[in-house]
């Protein structure tokens, strides 16, 4: 657990201007800035930042708050992940608080130590491979990037470089950089010779800098230049930092764009990654040639609701996407796409044929995945003899067994039968499938959406002022108190923000609210009114004025049934006690509204 001196001190130093501005392009309008929403395809800007109380929030899809939680939503990661982010930038050493022993303390920090020393070897490798691409014997590696369409912007913003035809270059390289060596051996970068020192692994190859998410290298995959005897690829092997079947290669380029777009592209490999990014596809990510784990169908999951699953045309593509779809099922995606190949194409090969206007059909004429397995599955069984097809109809069977809940099973037990031209229930008993009446989903509740709510206008214009003068809260809560609030959203943010035990931490501000009042609090606090500084206090009294107005003409209207409940009782000296309450109700609602001329919905 991080020290809470730690995450103070990261939170009270960032300046989330300068942190969003490395991801949103801001402009300044009045107090605040403004700039395309990094969460959401949008034209006109509705994204805002308030430097002074160190919140974003954005108008158009209810997104915001900290500058920790723009990490954690850009980046998709935990929170002491996004402290640790945060502070490496700022360069604060993150220390820990444990309840553990010493030793095992001091074997943590070891191997914090040892984990920061490999990503230094990586990286001292990568810059080794970018400068040789750029050399003069990188030349043929160039050309054949050029060749195979790989702009020179791509191999900047993917780090590709160049491994050279050399058993010692790299090797040299490192140790003139004071890198360890046997750290570079445990990350499969080099490897011991019999006779004693360390040769290169890759060589003469193209190389791919594998990232994690926060963008530090963890693997290299390297492609041969000329097909012959030597393998195509080499990849890194697992190490301490790279599990293979945990990442996804493209995942850090592609993030932003993930998050934009609301959805994401999967392929298979680097170079399919990396010409998608170059044809405008810029929400691709690779699953680097393996079958998808459970690791990486989560992590595509902590990055979005949509998956567009486009493999090779191959036959082992397709099968690749049917084995993938029981996985993806296990998360609660929003909608899972098969973009089908042609033939054997990759989407490398159908690029360089048909451009991004081909792709961009491909992609918009997508099925359903489980509408486009169970169709390959069928297809498959009608191409086989019948006493073949045993195992196909298991296979089947799995898939449909794998979909959650039995209403989708029922959905798609229908199409395989009209598929396979098969009585729906002798093909559910060939299944083992059983065709009981299944009911509708009950309703849900209908969730209420903050963005689109309206509220009491001259209640919000108060709130505002409130929250962001302390002066003005005090004031307020002494002298008139929250019954003035008649708007239930307003009043319950205000009663909230009247129990927390500090005020000045935005960050500790919005962890202390409840759902609905954080997602108000952002609104306010981000929104700016359109009133110049000589007028700000007239637009306050009078819209205090108007609020105080609005409770005594209530407080007469119960007063007037309580005088007639008095006459029916001919209680005499309660209704002189409550005439006398209600002159000076009346006297004071003249009053308030003659203050009301300053109120700031006579300019609306």
């Amino acid at each position: 657990m991080i020290e809470e001196s730690v995450i103070k001190t990261v939170i009270e130093r960032t300046d989330i201007v300068q942190l969003v501005g490395e991801f949103v392009q801001l402009k300044r309008r009045g107090g605040r800035l403004v700039g395309l929403c990094p969460f959401h395809r949008e034209k006109t800007p509705s994204f805002t930042v308030n430097a002074d109380r160190g919140a974003f929030y954005c108008f158009g899809c209810g997104t915001g708050g900290s500058a920790v939680d723009f990490v954690m939503k850009m980046e998709s990661i935990t929170f002491p992940e996004a402290i640790e982010r945060l502070a490496e930038r700022l360069g604060i050493t993150v220390t820990h608080v444990s309840s553990h022993s010493h030793g095992d303390e001091s074997a943590r920090r070891k191997a914090r130590d040892r984990e920061r020393s490999y990503y230094q070897v990586m990286a001292a490798a990568e810059g080794y491979f970018r400068a040789m691409i750029s050399a003069p014997g990188g030349g043929n590696c160039l050309g054949y990037a050029h060749r195979r369409g790989i702009t020179d912007e791509m191999i900047t913003s993917f780090g590709l470089g160049y491994s050279p035809d050399s058993w010692d270059g790299l090797v040299k390289s490192l140790q003139q950089d004071g890198q360890s060596l046997e750290d570079a051996r445990e990350l499969g970068l080099i490897a011991a010779r019999d006779s004693g020192g360390y040769y290169a692994r890759f060589r003469n190859r193209l190389m791919f800098p594998v990232h994690n998410v926060r963008g530090e290298i963890i693997a290299f995959g390297g492609r041969v230049l000329e097909n012959g005897e030597t393998a195509k690829y080499i990849n890194s092997p697992e190490t301490a930092i790279y599990k293979k079947g945990d990442n996804l290669y493209g995942l850090y380029q592609a993030k932003m764009h993930i998050a934009r777009e609301h959805y994401a592209i999967l392929v298979e490999g680097n170079v399919d990654v990396v010409m998608m990014h170059a044809f405008g596809f810029c929400n691709t990510v690779a699953s680097m040639g393996t079958a998808l784990t459970p690791k990486q169908a989560e992590l595509l999951y902590r990055h979005t609701r949509r998956l567009y699953v486009m493999y090779d045309g191959d036959s082992a593509g397709k099968k690749a996407m049917c084995r993938a779809l029981p996985i993806l099922l296990g998360y609660d995606f929003e909608g899972l796409y098969a973009v089908e190949l042609p033939g054997d194409d990759d989407p490398d090969s159908y690029l360089r044929v048909y451009g991004a206007e081909g792709m961009t059909a491909l992609i918009e004429n997508a099925k359903s995945l489980g509408q486009w397995c169970v169709e390959k599955k069928c297809s498959d069984i009608l191409k086989m003899p019948p006493e073949l097809r045993k195992a196909a109809f298991a296979d089947l069977s799995e898939l449909l067994h794998g979909f959650p809940d039995t209403l989708t099973q029922r959905h798609y037990l229908e199409q395989a039968a009209r598929l396979l031209g098969q009585d729906m229930g002798r093909l559910a008993t060939e299944l083992g499938m059983t065709l009981s009446q299944t009911a509708a989903p009950a309703a849900q509740p209908q969730k209420s959406n903050d963005k689109e709510a309206t509220y009491n206008r001259i209640e919000w214009i108060v709130v505002y002022m409130l929250l962001n003068s302390s002066a003005k809260y005090e004031s307020f809560m002494t002298e008139q108190g929250i019954e003035l609030l008649q708007d239930p959203g307003l009043r319950a943010l205000v009663e909230e923000y009247s129990k927390l035990p500090e005020r000045t931490s935005t960050h500790e501000i919005l962890g202390s609210l409840s759902e609905h009042s954080r997602n108000l609090y952002e609104r306010i606090i981000c929104t700016e009114l359109d009133v110049s500084e000589q007028d700000y206090e007239k637009w306050y009294e009078g819209a205090l004025a108007s609020l105080i107005d609005a409770w005594a003409c209530r407080e007469h209207q119960q007063i007037g049934y309580r005088i007639a409940e008095a006459v029916k009782q001919n209680d005499e000296s309660t209704i002189t006690e409550l005439l006398n309450k209600d002159r000076e109700l009346l006297a004071l609602i003249q009053q308030t509204q003659q203050e009301r001329k300053y109120c700031w919905q006579n300019h609306v």
